[in-house]
């Protein structure tokens, strides 16, 4: 068992993950895509009040859901 662990681990270190985000059906922005659409993200330091750039916008953190992309195009959504 410890071995199947480590090989996958191992595997997990190599794949590149991207942040996505969708805007919420609650935020003022809904629309600005298409429903549910997955856009790629990145967290900007020079904005507080809308600390995310995706989409060709930035987005107060309220307004989107979040999940992580892998290499495979998979896409998991984070919940808190």
């Amino acid at each position: 068992m410890d071995d199947i662990t480590l090989a996958d681990d191992a595997k997990a270190e190599n794949q590149k993950q991207q942040l996505v985000a969708r805007i919420k059906r609650s935020s003022k922005y809904y629309g600005q895509t298409a429903p549910g659409e997955w856009f790629d993200v990145k967290v900007v330091g020079w904005d507080r009040a809308y600390p995310l750039r995706g989409n060709h916008n930035n987005y107060r953190m309220s307004d989107v859901a979040f999940g992580i992309r892998d290499n495979d195009g998979l896409i998991v959504e984070l919940k808190s």
